[in-house]
């Protein structure tokens, strides 16, 4: 399986009306090198701050990454996917 269709997998996980925003995002990436950096750099955030629920996207040191949506001091996973292309 190739980048694209871990991140085709990692997307179909997400509701595609609630998080477009956030899918338009991800599959702006080409490997996942981009995704390591934007996670240095902007924290993983999705979502800009505001009311309401954000989403953030997790890199897991096994090579998984997940999206969590942070909404009044909680969270809960919302996608897990393994990422074993461009490792």
């Amino acid at each position: 399986m190739g980048f694209r269709d871990e991140m085709a997998a990692f997307c179909g996980q997400l509701d595609p009306v609630a998080h477009a925003g956030e899918i338009a995002i991800l599959r702006r990436f080409r490997s996942k090198r981009e995704i390591d950096q934007r996670v240095q750099r902007e924290g993983g955030w999705l979502t800009p701050a505001g009311p309401g629920p954000r989403l953030k996207l997790v890199v897991h040191g096994s090579g998984a990454l997940m999206v969590v949506s942070y909404d009044d001091g909680w969270s809960k996973r919302l996608a897990l996917q393994m990422f074993l292309s461009g490792r």
